[in-house]
């Protein structure tokens, strides 16, 4: 395409007539996670970059005899208001657990005993949870189910998120919280016997300590948990992300049939449902969003998928379950959306987080965030939950801890993960220089900034009007930057509100955003 562009240009042709209208981009940053600002590249590559796990991993670790044996499905925030990080995690169905931080590496048990009749000793639990066992057939242990039927949690299963919402006027239910709703003697009208019924619940709090659920299930659109809601600031409505099973995409099925595998991939899909004050959630049974295709293996399923707002798009944390008969993992990949509704997954499928190898404490499973991710200085923090045991699956291995019968008393933590601010996915370039120029572009500031890492490489940066004229031209080498200035690109400034383009010359280097401020 490049070459057409100079040979429209050569003999005197605008492109402009052949463009949609310039993008006005603002301030905002732009970052290369899917086409949106691209007009053309050569010679680079689009990769996932890797987020870092800490060394202070775990940063939870069961250390009392009242503890679970791990923790699942990660809710942490900090608190602008108390100056601490705050974080909710799920003890493998003994209650929700609450922890706080003051730098977000090192965690403290608040001494609580809410449950006095339970916990014979001050704990940090918040939430006990329900159950449908019978009082005569609960051993010592199972009496917080008994406990917490009496008040009002009868349907808990496990939480799946809390959120600290700043706009709600009603200071009881300034927290909120997402939970697994299970009936396990559920009879719906003309039914001649109970069976079992899972959907989401939800319960409000006016600190995240004492909870009030809403004694009904709210939405039957998701089947399982982790599900993720988070705020839709343009639609003014509450997001749901949630899991519907026994979907499998017509085009995977096609393309696959020949896998003799394909017929043990249960489905597991994502769905979105929409509320205006978290209780009502519609449509009844969500809108499909994403579902495993023909590039994964036919026993990849999405378990779930996280929605981030930034930098004007939507970043997905997508949980694929690779189920594959030789491995069993369940990676993060990432998606991205405009919208907050249509999603393309980035197209090297390689894990924005990995679980961990041999001798790791997070080898066999990862939980995703249930929360927004952390900004630390110029630091993104991402909280997850590992697990040295594997996912329940249908292949035999002859290392599967389960049928050894010595498992680790280990059953899950919490950890973090970071990046730098943009650093997702950066467009790469080799020895031979990578071409990438944008589509035409408005912007409101005077200087360019580019996120870059070329300490051994060069980037050159060029300034373009609407019909690819170039009107100036930079040069950088040996920088590896967050944020990078450009005020020598002077003819900026002085095009403020006028369609413009750019185009970087990347040489063994990396590019990851850039904007105009």
């Amino acid at each position: 395409m490049r070459h057409t562009l100079i040979s429209l240009l050569s003999f005197g042709l605008s492109i402009s007539a052949f463009a949609a209208e310039p993008i006005h981009i603002g301030k905002t940053h732009q970052l290369f996670l899917d086409d949106h600002i691209i007009q053309h590249t050569e010679h680079l590559t689009r990769r996932v970059q890797p987020a870092r796990k800490h060394e202070a991993n775990p940063l939870v670790v069961p250390r009392a005899k009242w503890e679970p044996e791990g923790y699942v499905t990660p809710s942490v925030l900090y608190d602008a208001e108390e100056k601490i990080f705050k974080a909710w995690l799920d003890g493998y169905g003994i209650g929700v657990f609450y922890f706080t931080s003051k730098d977000g590496i090192q965690w403290e048990r608040p001494s609580l005993r809410l449950f006095p009749e339970f916990d014979t000793e001050p704990t940090n639990r918040v939430i006990l949870s329900g159950s449908e066992i019978r009082a005569e057939d609960a051993p010592p242990d199972k009496l917080a189910y008994m406990r917490s039927r009496e008040v009002g949690w009868r349907y808990f299963g496990h939480s799946s998120g809390v959120i600290k919402d700043l706009r709600e006027t009603d200071p009881a239910k300034r927290y909120k919280m997402a939970f697994l709703w299970i009936n396990r003697q559920h009879q719906p009208p003309g039914a001649t016997r109970a069976g079992k019924f899972v959907a989401m619940g939800v319960a409000f709090s006016p600190d995240g300590i004492h909870w009030t659920p809403v004694n009904e299930s709210v939405c039957s659109a998701t089947v399982d948990l982790p599900f993720h809601i988070n705020f839709d600031e343009k639609r003014r409505r509450w997001v749901l992300y949630g899991r519907a099973v026994g979907v499998v995409a017509p085009e995977k099925r096609a393309a696959q049939a020949a896998d003799p595998n394909l017929q043990y991939n249960m489905g597991r899909a994502v769905i979105r449902c929409e509320s205006e004050d978290f209780v009502h959630w519609t449509p009844e049974k969500g809108d499909l969003v994403m579902t495993s295709d023909a590039q994964d293996s036919a026993t990849t399923e999405i378990y779930d998928m996280r929605s981030v707002p930034y930098a004007g798009l939507h970043i997905g944390f997508v949980h694929a379950f690779i189920n594959n008969p030789d491995s069993v993992t369940l990676p993060i990949q990432l998606a991205v959306s405009r919208d907050n509704q249509t999603w393309q997954r980035i197209s090297d499928r390689s894990p924005f987080l990995a679980p961990g190898g041999f001798g790791e404490w997070d080898r066999g499973v990862l939980s995703p965030p249930v929360s927004d991710p952390v900004l630390v200085g110029d630091e993104l923090r991402f909280y997850f939950t590992g697990r040295n045991t594997l996912h329940s699956t249908r292949w035999k291995f002859e290392d599967n801890p389960k049928l050894l019968g010595e498992i680790a008393p280990f059953r899950g933590s919490l950890g973090l993960a970071t990046i730098q601010k943009d650093r997702f996915v950066a467009m790469e370039g080799n020895y031979l220089p990578g071409i990438l120029r944008t589509k035409p572009f408005i912007h409101d500031g005077t200087t360019l900034h580019v996120n870059a890492a070329v300490k051994f490489g060069v980037l050159g940066v060029s300034l373009l009007d609407e019909n690819g004229v170039s009107l100036q031209k930079i040069t950088l080498t040996e920088r590896d930057a967050l944020d990078i200035p450009l005020p020598e690109l002077t003819k900026l400034a002085t095009r403020k509100g006028q369609p413009l383009r750019l185009e970087f010359s990347v040489q063994n280097g990396r590019l990851f955003s850039f904007w105009v401020e």
